[in-house]
């Protein structure tokens, strides 16, 4: 076999190279400006990580924070595996679960110990500061391949029973692997991931909310706590989008309603509306013209139960997805 392969970049350019190299190595090859700025790799296509060796043949495009969509991605991915480091350093016995990257964010599922509780809003901070000491030591984030079997042991050795009970119903074959953040701790992830902790902006990001959740989504399962925040590629972007959620709270629907005299919501009533007199004028006029249009659309107008068996919202996904919004 070839101990060299062909990288073609993105301007047409190929470069031969030996097998093993780096995605890193190219962008240092290219210019120390591009080695400080690269943050992962396309590799025909696919998101990787910036220290993935490259094996065969391949089309290589680098990615920067120019690259918003994809570094907001892998910032956010991080992002949510830091405050798993932190919530357990803090709180050890924690058991971590899943923490996905989202629109605005991230977020991540605990079970915490019998003798703490649920997380309480109040201690998110004291989380942000230990996350910020993570990002600040600029931990290499480092993939490893763990057979099956090894990975499950390991996981249950460490009491982490979520991730040994994911880990084992994985399909068989499938490549198992887990992110070392330093060489004290470890989460499971197929990844991409930034090279190092230290590669995020530590005043990019803030922890916003506590919740309840279920693992995997069932009220069967056990009860877990969600903690959510919201994270960006700097501060700047941060900043701007905490003003549009304070701006957006200004125009607050239950805020407006009460300001107005339209309605207002009681918690016997969770997510049902007590129209007021004024308010219900405006809701029979968009209802007047709204039926007006659906029926002059050759639309047929049906009914269905406001509530229903929770095994309906099971089957249709929005049980996993929107419990914690829903009157139950």
């Amino acid at each position: 076999m070839s101990q060299m392969i062909r990288v073609t970049l993105p301007d047409g350019s190929a470069r031969e190279v030996a097998r093993g190299t780096t995605p890193a190595d190219i962008a240092a090859a290219i210019g120390p400006g591009l080695a400080k700025a690269a943050l992962a790799a396309r590799v025909d296509g696919e998101v990787c990580d910036i220290m993935r060796p490259l094996e065969s043949d391949t089309n290589l495009a680098l990615i920067t924070a120019k690259d918003e969509a994809d570094a907001l991605e892998l910032a956010r991915h991080d992002f949510a595996h830091i405050m798993a480091e932190a919530v357990q350093r803090l709180f050890p016995g924690t058991q971590i679960t899943f923490g996905p990257a989202t629109a605005e964010g991230f977020y991540y599922d605990f079970a915490p110990t019998a003798e703490h509780g649920p997380f309480r809003d109040e201690e998110l901070p004291l989380i942000e500061a230990e996350m910020r000491r993570i990002i600040a030591a600029d931990k290499p984030l480092r993939r490893e391949v763990m057979a099956r079997d090894d990975l499950i042991a390991r996981w249950r050795a460490d009491g982490e029973t979520f991730k040994a009970e994911w880990a084992a119903e994985l399909p068989e074959g499938e490549e198992l692997s887990v992110y070392w953040s330093g060489d004290d701790w470890m989460d499971m992830c197929r990844g991409p991931h930034l090279a190092s902790t230290g590669k995020l902006d530590p005043a990019a990001f803030k922890l916003t909310r506590v919740s309840g959740a279920y693992w995997r989504g069932d009220q069967k399962n056990a009860q877990l706590s969600r903690i959510y925040g919201t994270a960006w590629l700097n501060k700047k972007q941060l900043d701007a989008h905490l003003l549009r959620l304070e701006e957006a709270a200004k125009r607050d629907h239950r805020r407006l309603g009460q300001e107005l005299d339209l309605f207002h919501l009681q918690s016997e009533a969770q997510g049902s509306v007590f129209w007021h007199p004024k308010g219900y004028v405006i809701y029979r006029a968009l209802e007047d013209y709204m039926r007006r249009a659906i029926t002059g659309a050759g639309y047929q107008e049906i009914k269905t139960p406001q509530l229903m068996d929770v095994r309906q919202w099971e089957q249709s996904g929005h049980w996993g997805k929107y419990a914690e919004n829903m009157f139950a």
